[in-house]
């Protein structure tokens, strides 16, 4: 009788242990959301947009193509340099490049001299269909005027621009006369150099004299001398320079150049000092 009373406590106490394993093992591992986990095969890499810019924000410029021209920046524009064919600085002949030349014949009727300094630079040629103004190079003067009095035949063969007034001017490349030929050629600089003599400029300006870019270089006094100054000295000088200036200067006389010829006597002093309003400047 006390085997068949026990034993269903034996059973039950059995079943409890066998049924501890499990139970203990499944709260120890962890919960599962009951989502399948499974593994996929990753997409290639592609590139992600720009987030756009704030409101008012700068934009960057694209960069350049590779071979391409850049793209446009801020104070680009027409005339600065390197962007393209043009005109040198300020009026007169331009340096290199190609020009058209022209022969002209006709009767040389006289030279002139178109600079404040008075020294000849140009002759006037009278054509079958009019009148020419032909400049050349001071240095030359003395070989043209050899070659071509007034009243001679000549042939001129030139090309045409403006001069440093902005005038329409035929510049000489060479003149022929009586089977003599001068032509342009550089100027010859002698073995020596010039003996400069001091010289005292004093008076009133009469007029400023400029340079073929329209900058001022010189004053002109009221006694006809003529004061040379460097363009960035007339530069810083600007508010002092005018006419009805008293003005005291010293410097160097210039002298004639090779080649050149005066048509009239002028005192041309390039200022190593100048008095302005009772301030005198060192000039350069």
């Amino acid at each position: 009788m006390s085997y068949f009373k026990f034993q269903p406590t034996a059973v039950a106490a059995l079943a409890a242990l066998l049924l501890a394993g499990p139970l203990a093992h499944a709260q120890q591992a962890p919960a599962t959301t009951g989502k399948v986990k499974t593994k996929t095969k990753r997409a290639p890499a592609t590139q992600t947009a720009p987030a756009p810019a704030a409101a008012g924000a700068a934009l960057a410029p694209p960069p350049p193509a590779v071979g391409g021209p850049r793209p446009p920046r801020p104070g680009d524009g027409p005339g600065r340099p390197g962007d393209g064919p043009g005109r040198p600085d300020g009026p007169g002949p331009r340096k290199g490049g190609a020009q058209v030349l022209t022969d002209f014949s006709g009767t040389l009727t006289n030279y002139t001299a178109a600079n404040d300094d008075q020294v000849y630079d140009a002759f006037t040629l009278k054509t079958s269909t009019g009148t020419e103004t032909v400049r050349f190079p001071r240095h030359l003067a003395q070989a043209l005027m050899a070659a071509a009095k007034a009243g001679s035949q000549v042939t001129v063969s030139g090309f045409r621009d403006t001069d440093p007034e902005g005038r329409p001017a035929l510049h000489l490349v060479s003149l022929t006369a009586g089977g003599q030929t001068v032509r342009d050629t550089p100027p010859v600089r002698p073995t020596t150099p010039p003996t400069e003599e001091a010289a005292t400029v004093r008076g009133t300006v009469q007029r400023l004299g400029q340079d073929p870019k329209g900058r001022t270089n010189a004053l002109v006094m009221n006694d006809g001398t003529i004061v040379r100054l460097s363009p960035a000295a007339a530069e810083q000088l600007a508010e002092k320079l005018r006419v009805g200036a008293t003005v005291a200067a010293t410097g160097a006389l210039r002298a004639a150049a090779p080649g050149e010829v005066a048509a009239k006597p002028v005192r041309v002093v390039r200022a190593q000092t100048i008095t302005l309003d009772g301030v005198q400047f060192l000039v350069q």
